[in-house]
């Protein structure tokens, strides 16, 4: 089954949500976004940033602002959108991802599991991993950090997902990481990577590198690295999901057991 993935990779003006709005369908445009299933993604906290000083002003957007941005994007597109903004929750926020559908509703949202490490005095952290189904494909989700945990993958790919989503922030001096990570996440797990990833400066002086990027189920990345606003258009095909893990029969030769005893030698 064939499906297209929409890569928007976007600075962000901390705090402004209408102003990153508008800048994000400035940069979608009237582009082309192929067939099949359609999906779009955005970065990770792409119409807030990351000051919590703007927090308490600004005040929830999944429900809220975010949200009814993304589900406008989904219905003008016929997409699914993705993208992560502020949940209240008690004494904090949860970085949540909210999921449209193309008939503008909000179908799915998942709590980002790991804050990173700071993050951890503004969020709170989710308890459960969320996958969803789109026109048959089946999608799992996770938030920046999250990549680092391949436990967290590997539970999603064992619910036989073809695609993993995936907006981040990722800053410098850390892309080696970022690009690291997703192609071993692809390629572990055999499925499709995607990760929209930020651009720009932050309010705090961190800049965000890009590299946006597709990886499929064989590890070969299927977009052009970048640090510069633009949109990446890409399609896949589940197909490759099954092809791959008949050619390297990792999950047939998975021994769950053996890895539950452990036997320790020392002298």
């Amino acid at each position: 089954m064939e499906f297209t993935v929409v890569l928007v990779q976007m600075s962000c003006v901390e705090g402004r949500r209408e102003e990153n709005h508008t800048a994000a369908l400035k940069i979608l445009g009237d582009k082309s976004l192929g067939n099949g299933a359609r999906f779009i993604l955005f970065p990770e906290l792409f119409d807030i940033g990351f000051d919590k000083e703007d927090y308490a002003e600004a005040g929830p957007g999944v429900p809220g602002p975010t949200s009814a941005f993304l589900e406008q994007v989904a219905k003008k597109y016929a997409s699914y959108v993705v993208g992560t903004g502020l949940e209240k929750a008690h004494a904090g926020f949860y970085n949540t991802l909210a999921v449209a559908s193309p008939a503008g509703k909000t179908i799915a949202t998942y709590r980002k599991i790991h804050p990173f490490q700071t993050e951890r005095a503004v969020f709170r952290g989710g308890d459960r991993t969320v996958l969803f189904e789109a026109g048959g494909i089946r999608v799992g989700v996770e938030i920046c950090y999250d990549i680092r945990f391949p436990e967290l993958t590997r539970r999603i790919a064992l619910e036989d997902a073809h695609l993993i989503l995936v907006p981040g922030a990722f800053p410098d001096p850390r892309s080696a990481h970022w690009d690291t990570l997703l192609a071993a996440r692809a390629i572990e797990n055999q499925l499709y990577v995607a990760a929209a990833n930020r651009v720009g400066r932050g309010f705090d002086g961190k800049t965000y590198f890009g590299h946006s990027q597709i990886v499929d189920p064989w590890g070969v990345r299927m977009t052009r690295m970048t640090s510069e606003e633009q949109v990446f258009v890409s399609s896949g095909d589940t197909s490759s999901v099954s092809s791959v893990r008949e050619q390297i029969t990792c999950y047939k030769d998975r021994t769950p057991t053996a890895y539950e005893q452990v036997q320790w030698f020392r002298e």
